[in-house]
């Protein structure tokens, strides 16, 4: 199974998160990532201008492993979630009594279960989020009673987190002694306070939900509500008595707050990193290219000669005058034989391979193979072409759009055994790619342009600012196994860009009739007042005046 998360990381960049989950029973995992991005030409891109180096300097990639999906409810409860703890709990039984143990492993152990209650935190936490969406409704009766029923979750999830944490806290306090490596120390404050940073962060954002609701007073939701953030106040006071930096304070900069967060969580995340080997991608193939085009040129060179030889022999002037002329084309043979097959095989030549393997162990989990090309639309899938102009299909809106391909594959293999051996309970890899579209927005325009147009009531001439916009589409399509048992699975988003950075990213649905766009991005800067509008009068001054509805 593939899952993927696509979203604005920032103003910059777009991130691909890609999950490659593996399947039991099977040894090798096989998946398939194709992007299509359609670029407009008036960005500047195309083959000669944005080449495969460029590609790879505008994205970064990111490989690790999955964080094991453990509920919060069983964090909480003893007995369940042990083969997390147990490790810490083993390691810290050796140290104790005087046995040399693995401070390594000891140390992975205090942060894969950092990961795994931040994993934990963040679902529960969506969960209820998306509850609070559900509450509107025409009948008064029925919200009240979806009401009282989220305040119950909200309760039952703040029972489960506070359980959760102490028995976290009770597993973890035993490094605090002084014959424990003091990187075992430090790599359990990391845990402790991350844990209660993010757990207080979560809840702040349930309380604003519920904030929002306006609950009536002595109502079951605002006594929740009240429950919650007396838990928020308590993980700050936690986190002031243990000597741990990361609050804030009324009237300060507090830049150290985010920059350690930031930190906090590297280190914690750095247990599910693995180590990837960039490799040069079919350096075989290049080489056998290379060599059937040197074959054909010398073949054409020593015709040449044997034929010069018998008509004019060997040491006369036309056999001479052959022998090079034959030379400099057998040169030029070779040359655009190596770039005409270079070409025709380019898809199954990738530009790099790439190695991923444990960090602990050394050993190779995954293979993946990566090219870019840039391409003509009149090139591609006409699949692909047909998703990219779903929305509109007519071949006048298609002429209208003079656009470039960037075709990006992926294609990765896993070893299940030991993906499995990295790390336990494990359920496959994420890999996260960020584009940078910064090149693009070189040669955009202004990110507002002014329209003059006849006020419709006072009929005065004003001018409307309106937002420039670039749209950037983008076709994905995962294929996973091989034959007859693969799947596969496309869509298409598309990217809204202005010369400031990313504003939104856009999921098109394409349905019977028409299309809908759903937005599951987040926006970023804030687009033109809409209120008022700028007036100009006959001596070229500018003032503000109601907008038409």
């Amino acid at each position: 199974m593939v899952d993927r998360r696509l979203k604005t990381h920032d103003a910059n960049q777009l991130q691909l998160k890609i999950g490659y989950t593996v399947e039991p029973g099977v040894k090798r995992q096989r998946y398939l990532v194709e992007s299509y991005m359609f670029v407009p030409r008036t960005l500047g891109v195309g083959g000669h201008s944005y080449r495969g180096e460029q590609f790879y300097e505008d994205t970064q990639t990111f490989v690790r492993l999955m964080t094991p999906s453990v509920a919060l409810e069983a964090l909480a409860k003893a007995g369940r979630a042990e083969r997390y703890f147990d490790p810490v709990r083993a390691g810290l039984d050796d140290l104790l009594g005087g046995t040399t143990a693995s401070v390594d492993r000891l140390m992975r152990g205090l942060k894969v279960l950092g990961c795994i209650y931040q994993s934990a935190i963040r679902d529960e936490g969506r969960l209820l989020l998306e509850r609070f969406d559900a509450l509107d409704g025409s009948d008064a009766a029925a919200t009240r009673m979806r009401e009282d029923e989220l305040a119950r979750g909200l309760d039952s999830f703040r029972d489960y987190l506070e359980q959760a944490l102490l028995r976290l806290r009770t597993c973890g306090e035993r490094c605090e002694h002084a014959v424990v490596p003091e990187d075992v120390r430090v790599t359990w404050g990391v845990v402790d306070e991350f844990a209660a940073l993010y757990a207080e962060e979560t809840v702040t954002s349930i309380v604003s939900a519920c904030d929002r609701r306006r609950p009536a007073d002595g109502s079951a939701l605002a006594a929740a509500r009240k429950r919650l953030a007396d838990f928020c106040v308590a993980q700050y006071h936690y986190r002031r008595t243990r000597g741990y930096p990361s609050y804030l304070v009324p009237g300060a900069s507090n830049e150290a707050v985010p920059w350690r967060r930031r930190i906090l969580k590297r280190i914690i995340h750095s247990a599910l990193f693995l180590d990837t080997r960039h490799e040069e991608g079919g350096a075989v193939q290049r080489d056998v290219i290379a060599g059937i085009a040197a074959a054909f040129a010398m073949l054409f060179a020593v015709l040449v000669a044997a034929w010069a030889q018998i008509a004019w022999g060997a040491l006369s002037t036309g056999f001479i005058i052959a022998a090079v002329v034959s030379y400099i084309v057998k040169d030029r043979i070779k040359e655009w034989g190596r770039r005409y097959l270079g070409r025709r095989f380019a898809r199954f030549v990738p530009d790099f391979a790439v190695r991923v393997r444990d960090l602990g162990t050394g050993k190779a989990i995954g293979l993946s193979r990566e090219s870019v090309r840039v391409i003509d639309p009149g090139h591609i899938d006409p699949e692909i072409l047909a998703l990219r102009h779903a929305d509109h299909p007519s071949v006048v809106a298609q002429n209208g759009r003079a656009e470039v391909v960037i075709r990006f594959v992926k294609e990765v293999t896993l070893d299940s055994d030991k993906l499995h051996s990295a790390l336990d309970g494990v359920e496959g890899l994420n890999d996260i790619i960020r584009f940078n579209f910064s090149r693009f927005r070189q040669r955009m325009d202004k990110p507002i342009e002014i329209y003059r147009v006849v006020h419709p009531d006072t009929g005065e001439i004003v001018a409307v600012p309106c937002n420039r916009v670039y749209h950037i589409n983008l076709v994905l399509r995962f294929t996973q196994g091989d034959g007859a048992k693969r799947a596969v699975r496309s869509e298409r988003v598309r990217v809204i860009v202005d010369q400031k950075g990313l504003k939104r990213v856009e999921s098109v649905d394409v349905m019977q009739g028409g299309t809908l766009d759903r937005v599951t991005g987040a926006v970023f800067g804030k687009a033109s007042a809409t209120n008022v509008i700028s007036v100009i009068d006959e001596d070229g001054t500018e003032r503000a005046v109601p907008a038409p509805l």
